[in-house]
């Protein structure tokens, strides 16, 4: 009787697993893609519910549903088969995502569509329930009170001959907070940019800095800690 070397168990078990196909019917194909598309749009709803940044996309937002599809697309294909799985990892790597992602929490909610559609494409759909109820519900404790203070961007622009100490004065007058960001002094004027938290949101201390003829420019901009995004 031949003795089977180590090297022939693996080669084997190499082509059982490979030959090792998984079938789906086509109403395992529908449910799938119909738990991916459900939780896709709760993603969807957590996602524009918690979203405190600049700018709201609806097109990021929006793609949250079709990468869960499109990850239980990819689960689907290759559950099963050791080479096609090898096959569609060496695929995937060659493609680049070159679209920054400013703010960190996007990350999270890409990763939770990933990891959604990869339990829904194995049919594990009480992880995939269970777990997005848990994810939502930490975004939104954490999400529930709204900011009490309002940060915002100011930048003036005045006239070279007035006195910083006075500036900031009149600025801090009117708001609850000023931290001075940066300050920029040419030949025509002198930009001063600020972190500030307004009271109640009130912007009236914006018109009354102009009655005062040293002030050329004033700007408030909404701030979300990023200065790439303004």
């Amino acid at each position: 009787m031949d003795q089977l070397s180590f090297a022939d168990i693996f080669k084997k078990s190499f082509i059982a697993m490979g030959s090792k196909v998984e079938h789906y019917s086509a109403l395992e194909i529908v449910m799938n893609l119909g738990f991916s598309f459900i939780i896709g749009l709760f993603i969807f709803y957590i996602y524009k519910k918690t979203f405190q940044g600049v700018l709201y996309q609806r097109s990021f937002n929006t793609s949250l549903i079709t990468i869960t599809m499109v990850i239980t697309l990819i689960i689907m294909t290759i559950a099963g088969n050791l080479i096609l799985s090898l096959g569609m990892v060496g695929a995937l790597s060659i493609v680049r995502f070159r679209t920054p992602i400013k703010d960190p929490v996007d990350l999270v909610f890409i990763f939770w569509a990933i990891s959604a559609g990869i339990a829904n494409g194995v049919g594990y759909y009480n992880l995939s329930i269970i777990g997005s109820i848990v994810l939502s519900l930490a975004l939104l404790f954490m999400a529930r009170k709204e900011q009490t203070e309002h940060p915002y961007l100011l930048v003036v622009q005045s006239n070279n001959d007035i006195d910083d100490a006075t500036l900031y004065a009149q600025i801090k007058q009117s708001v609850d907070n000023f931290r001075l960001k940066s300050k920029t002094i040419n030949a025509d004027y002198t930009e001063y940019t600020a972190e500030i938290r307004l009271k109640k949101e009130d912007t009236q201390f914006i018109s009354d800095l102009h009655k005062n003829n040293t002030i050329i420019k004033a700007t408030l901009i909404s701030y979300s800690g990023d200065l790439a995004q303004v």
